[in-house]
């Protein structure tokens, strides 16, 4: 395979359909290299013979060493990962018809980023809207106000971007290899070292609302819980590392939810935090109780 322009990144587990219409969403060029990375699914060892689409042109197959993070896989894609651009595609959701058009018509922009808006529709249905769609305040806020902050700190899921790989090798980001938010510390990351940013005005990217998804649901353990708050914890702090001022605080928005189900565990996290981080904590209740 010759030197690729796109490489294009599918963590999937157990939903090999939905990982075949995936698959056909996106072109068959030489330019293109496609690497699906199987997160230890049951039966994947019979996948490239029961599913032709995984032994198409431009399509390599991996597997995780061990299950239970889409985090993992991402970061076995990055590491086979060719191209000059990366692009990250969750197996439930897809690209435009047109895709083809948009991401050559991009491939020799100057920049590290490209943030493309997204279509946000029923995964059992195409033809039908959902609301699942969370980062469309980012696209109008940016193209209203042109302010690029919402885009490179908030917009924290790695699909609907194109990024240069060579971003990811000069700061040897990676995944967070665990269960829940593995993508949220890689996206900031992406966000605030991207030295220049563009936003095109194409939709590429399709999502798709599936009930039962992990994006879908709400915390249901208190494990699902931690790891998340550590998550947006973990941002905070790469924020305060980096001089960034941005009033996000979503660790606060976690420590609020287990103040109402485990107080204990509330005071415990709030004394481990910095100065900084309990002060701010202090302001998010102070800003609630107006």
């Amino acid at each position: 395979m010759s030197q690729p322009v796109f490489s294009i990144i599918i963590p999937h587990y157990n939903i090999p359909e939905l990982l075949v219409r995936c698959i056909k969403s996106i072109p068959v060029n030489e330019d293109i290299q496609v690497i699906v990375v199987d997160d230890c699914s049951p039966n994947a060892d019979k996948y490239q013979e029961t599913y032709p689409e995984l032994s198409r042109p431009y399509l390599e197959y991996y597997s995780t060493p061990k299950g239970g993070s889409a985090g993992r896989a991402r970061n076995v894609g990055i590491e086979h990962a060719k191209g000059k651009w990366l692009s990250f595609v969750d197996a439930d959701d897809l690209l435009v018809e047109n895709a083809a058009d948009i991401l050559f018509k991009y491939k020799d922009r100057p920049e590290d980023v490209l943030f493309f808006q997204s279509k946000s529709v029923m995964c059992d249905d195409l033809t039908k809207l959902s609301g699942r769609n969370i980062f469309s305040y980012n696209f109008e806020h940016y193209f209203k106000t042109g302010n690029e902050q919402t885009l490179r700190l908030e917009f924290d899921a790695p699909w609907g971007k194109l990024i240069k790989k060579s971003l990811i090798d000069k700061y040897q980001i990676r995944f967070d290899q665990v269960r829940y938010s593995n993508d949220t510390y890689f996206s900031t990351a992406i966000g605030v070292y991207a030295k220049s940013i563009f936003v095109p005005k194409e939709i590429l990217y399709i999502v798709t609302e599936r009930t039962g998804s992990l994006t879908s649901a709400k915390i249901k353990t208190f494990e699902e819980w931690k790891i998340r708050y550590r998550s947006t914890l973990r941002v905070q702090n790469f924020f305060d590392e980096h001089n960034i001022r941005y009033k996000r605080y979503a660790f606060a928005d976690f420590l609020q939810e287990i103040w109402h189900r485990d107080k204990k565990v509330y005071f415990k996290e709030f004394i481990e935090l910095s100065f900084r981080n309990k002060f701010r904590i202090l302001y998010y209740h102070l800003r609630m109780m107006r």
